[in-house]
C-alpha cells in the first residue's frame, strides 16, 4: 500500500543518465574527448550505445552537462562569499578550496571545456553560460561593495570577467603543473589577486584581510 505523500525515488532513467555522468567523469579524466568513444561511455554505464542517444545526442553533449554539473557545485562553493560584502578573505578561500581539489582531479576535461580557445559550439554554449552567470553574480557583489565606497572604480562586468579568467586560467596551470606550488600558497595568491583587482590596495597579511577595509585604513 502507497503511503499518501511519500517521495518517489529516482526513476530508472534518472539513475541511468547519473550512470552516464559519473562514468564519463571518470573516463574523461584518462582520455582527451576526441580519443572517447560513444561505445566506451556506454559501457562504462552498463547500457546500450542505443541507451546513450536516449540520454545525449553526443558525447559532446555529455561533456557539457558534466560542464553544467560542475559549474552548480562551484556556484554552491562560492554562496557564502558571493553573499558577503568586504574582501570577507575567509570566505573567498573557502569557496575556492573546493574547486582547486576538483581541478587537480577533473582538469582535462574541465580544461577542454573552459581553458580551451575553440571547444566546439556545444561547449562554448556551456562556457557562455557560466561566464554569464559569474560576472552577473561577481559583478552584483563589486557593484554592492562600490556603492559603499570600498571597491575598485572600474566597471563591475569587467573586473568579474577578469576574476573568472584568473580562475580558470591558474588552476588550468596547477592542473598541468601539480608540483609547482603548494596549494595552500596557489590558494592564498589567488585570493590575494582576486581582492587586489576587486579592491586595489589589500592587506596580504591573512590575518586581517576580513575587516571592513575602511577599518584598516584609518
Amino acid at each position: 500500500m502507497t503511503i499518501a505523500g511519500r517521495r518517489r525515488g529516482p526513476s530508472k532513467g534518472d539513475l541511468r543518465e547519473r550512470a552516464l555522468l559519473k562514468a564519463a567523469r571518470t573516463i574523461f579524466r584518462e582520455k582527451p574527448l576526441s580519443e572517447v568513444t560513444v561505445d566506451e561511455l556506454a559501457g562504462a554505464a552498463g547500457i546500450a550505445r542505443s541507451g546513450f542517444y536516449f540520454y545525449f545526442e553526443s558525447k559532446q553533449a555529455l561533456l557539457a552537462a558534466l560542464c553544467e554539473q560542475v559549474i552548480g557545485e562551484s556556484f554552491e562553493d562560492m554562496a557564502l562569499w558571493l553573499e558577503s560584502d568586504g574582501p570577507s578573505r575567509s570566505a573567498l578561500k573557502a569557496g575556492l578550496t573546493p574547486s582547486l581539489a576538483r581541478w587537480k582531479v577533473d582538469g582535462r576535461w574541465m580544461r577542454e571545456a573552459f581553458v580551451n580557445p575553440d571547444p566546439g559550439p556545444e561547449l562554448a554554449a556551456i562556457r557562455e553560460q557560466y561566464m554569464e552567470r559569474g560576472r552577473s553574480a561577481i559583478a552584483a557583489r563589486i557593484a554592492r561593495d562600490a556603492d559603499g565606497g570600498i571597491a575598485q572604480s572600474g566597471p563591475p562586468e569587467l573586473l568579474a570577467r577578469m576574476v573568472i579568467t584568473l580562475h580558470s586560467s591558474t588552476f588550468a596551470h596547477v592542473f598541468a603543473e601539480p608540483e609547482a606550488h603548494p596549494d595552500e600558497v596557489v590558494l592564498d595568491t589567488l585570493v590575494d589577486a582576486f581582492l587586489r583587482v576587486i579592491y586595489g590596495q589589500v592587506d596580504t597579511s591573512h590575518d586581517a584581510a576580513d575587516e571592513p577595509l575602511s577599518a584598516r585604513s584609518g
